[in-house]
């Protein structure tokens, strides 16, 4: 029994939890806009006893002041869990701890100001952050998962860990390798030797092919088509010329980076984000689907978050002159309809970012729907 995550305190979505208290019952109401410009309002539908779990880690959120997060959480870590795990809902349990992250001063110091940093403070917030999700995942699978099947479900920082957690745990126990389901992990590297499926960071967990695969990972970081930032790329690249960053596509589970086919992307884009993430991301678009700001505006007082259907694509490729190995994101724009011609997603404080911020959103709709299959297909 865990000390500290032992009961509901330091969890943000958890069964135990009800009303405002669980993360992941806030609002996800979504308005779909189509080419046409017509609307509708999807209500967003929870699971009502689902069979499955999903334990979740937060990406890098954090601004308390210091190289490690406090264990009292904020807007920031509750914003970031409402986008991005939330919609998993539908279909699983999701268990969201809070953990003492790398928080994102010590990610600018170490961007910007990297001389400010003393040697191994980095590494020893990151085993800090480790020790608190190893303790959350093993009350979880000692407590609360009863032999049911489980996804691992991360984003950057918590992707990472969620990595560290399959390669520690899941790969070494037969028990949990046999109830992992899938490990949806966007936004960190996963080092495959080049052309293979498995191998490298996660030795024995291959790359999902299909949408009835288990046992295997998603994993990919998104860039725009033509985006600069593939001159210096921070994620998709192993810097080993004989390996290459895993990219899987949710939208179009195809085996091989080259044969891997454009499909339309399901994203659900918040008309919100969290606060820090309000001031650094590059302002692009009207601030929703619509090329109109006020009809935007009117949307987001009844909506949380909007939809384009058909008009975001997506598919890995890998960039001739960086070998950064990614899904490439491009937006079917006309300027003559009536929605939106662009959406933000790029980091204004540095390059090398491309979608960072928005992995996950992009293909929200297409994770959630994989899940929901591997789901069934674990369960047969």
């Amino acid at each position: 029994m865990s000390a500290t995550y032992a009961g509901t305190e330091h969890w943000l979505c958890h069964p135990g939890l009800s009303g405002d208290a669980n993360v992941c019952n806030g609002d996800q109401t979504t308005i779909r806009v189509a080419a046409d410009g017509s609307s509708t309002t999807e209500a967003f539908v929870p699971a009502a006893d689902p069979p499955v779990d999903c334990f979740y880690l937060y990406p890098t959120v954090s601004f308390d002041l210091a190289a490690n997060a406090d264990l009292d959480p904020g807007a920031q870590e509750t914003g970031t869990t409402l986008i991005q795990a939330a919609r998993y809902g539908s279909v699983c349990r999701v268990f969201a701890p809070v953990y003492r992250q790398r928080t994102l001063v010590l990610l600018g110091l170490r961007l910007f100001a990297d001389f400010l940093v003393p040697d191994g403070l980095s590494a020893k917030a990151g085993e800090i952050a480790y020790a608190d999700v190893l303790d959350a995942f093993r009350h979880y699978i000692a407590n609360e998962n009863h032999g049911r099947g489980f996804f691992l479900v991360g984003h950057s920082q918590g992707a990472g860990l969620s990595a560290r957690l399959v390669t520690e745990e899941v790969e070494t126990q037969p028990y949990l390798a046999a109830r992992m389901i899938s490990a949806h992990i966007p936004g960190a590297t996963v080092e495959v030797p080049n052309g293979a499926d498995v191998g490298g960071t996660l030795a024995a967990t291959p790359a999902c092919r299909s949408a009835t695969q288990t046992g295997c990972v998603v994993a990919y970081s998104t860039f725009r088509k033509g985006d600069p930032d593939l001159a210096e790329p921070r994620f998709g690249v192993t810097g080993n010329p004989a390996t290459q960053a895993l990219c899987v596509n949710p939208a179009a589970l195809v085996a091989g980076t080259g044969a891997a086919a454009s499909a339309t992307l399901d994203a659900y884009l918040p008309f919100l984000q969290p606060p820090i993430f309000q001031a650094i991301l590059i302002a692009r678009g009207e601030g929703g689907p619509y090329a109109d700001p006020a009809r935007n505006r009117a949307a987001a007082k009844t909506h949380a978050f909007y939809s384009v259907p058909g008009q975001l694509h997506g598919q890995c490729v890998v960039d001739p002159a960086s070998t950064a190995s990614y899904l490439e994101v491009t937006v079917d724009s006309d300027p003559a309809d009536p929605r939106a011609d662009d959406y933000p997603g790029e980091f204004l404080g540095g390059k090398g970012w491309g979608l960072h911020l928005v992995d996950v959103s992009m293909v929200q709709g297409d994770l959630v729907g994989l899940a929901a299959s591997q789901a069934a297909a674990w369960r047969r």
